[in-house]
């Protein structure tokens, strides 16, 4: 590992206009952030956002965390794009990482792009899996879209707990208020509604059946008809081609590291993360 550089400034909470200067960034990195996202560190979990600010008050970086039952989640990494270089980054991270571990997580979890990755795996990250980001917009739902009742909170949370090998159930209480849960067959998800950018996600199949999976994506292009669907898919999932196929397309592409032991993790079951890379 390489000799740990100072970083100057302290690290707190986000003030309003803070989240004014993340949003810049965020756009300038070209990051899709989801509304409901952004409000749940503003509210709920506003303990678990972090800014560094240097001397003079401005913002230097931002990083948040997530904690669940037994692992917790590192996201939303940003600096300063004229302050990079200078291990603001590293100081953030170790902050996040250090938070999670005293909240009692096992096991962290990130996705990383090709430039973060080497921090990462500096401090002790291994590569889990890869995530794709599709998106669609569009008008007309997949065709075939079949029946496939609703399904419920319940449902999702026991079936991400199997794959996951760990409870969210309190993240996704969070994220599924104003939600839809779509269910069909062995298959349920979670689409995060919004005014324009909606998530599908958490989507669990635990048999990876065709004809229920492509009957939840068409519940959810047809519940965000007119407006943006993202969704971070795992990597060699079957159900790419059914985006494919549907009118999504490929827009990026991220890895899935670990620290510590993830529990009775099931990748397989796993079509999608419950958040656009960054809650899990």
């Amino acid at each position: 590992m390489r000799p740990e550089r100072s970083a100057p400034g302290t690290i707190g909470p986000p003030s309003p206009q803070d989240w004014e200067t993340f949003l810049l960034w965020a756009r300038l990195e070209g990051w899709r952030v989801p509304a409901r996202e952004l409000a749940l560190y503003r509210e709920e979990l506003a303990d678990s956002a972090f800014v560094l600010r240097a001397s003079d008050g401005a913002a230097l970086g931002f990083v948040t965390v997530c904690r669940h039952r037994q692992g917790g989640w590192i996201g939303n990494l940003i600096v300063d794009p004229a302050r990079r270089g200078e291990g603001l980054g590293r100081r953030l991270f170790r902050h996040a990482a250090g938070v999670l571990s005293a909240r009692g997580a096992s096991a962290l979890w990130l996705t990383a792009s090709a430039a973060g990755r080497p921090l990462y795996e500096e401090c002790g990250f291994r590569e889990a899996g890869r995530v794709e980001r599709w998106s669609w917009r569009g008008e007309v739902p997949a065709p075939g879209s079949g029946g496939g009742g609703g399904g419920d909170l319940y449902a999702l949370a026991r079936a991400d707990a199997a794959a996951w090998g760990d409870s969210r159930v309190a993240l996704l209480t969070l994220l599924a208020r104003g939600g839809q849960v779509l269910a069909a067959g062995r298959t349920v998800a979670l689409l995060q509604s919004a005014d324009e950018l909606c998530v599908l996600g958490p989507w669990l199949s635990a048999d990876l059946c065709p004809r229920a999976n492509r009957t939840v994506l068409a519940q959810a292009m047809t519940a965000a008809a007119g407006r943006e669907l993202a969704v971070d898919v795992i990597g060699g999932s079957p159900v790419r081609i059914l985006l494919h196929a549907a009118g999504f397309r490929q827009a990026g592409e991220t890895v899935l590291m670990v620290r510590g032991e993830p529990g009775a993790f099931r990748p397989g079951e796993v079509v999608a993360l419950a958040s656009l890379g960054s809650m899990g």
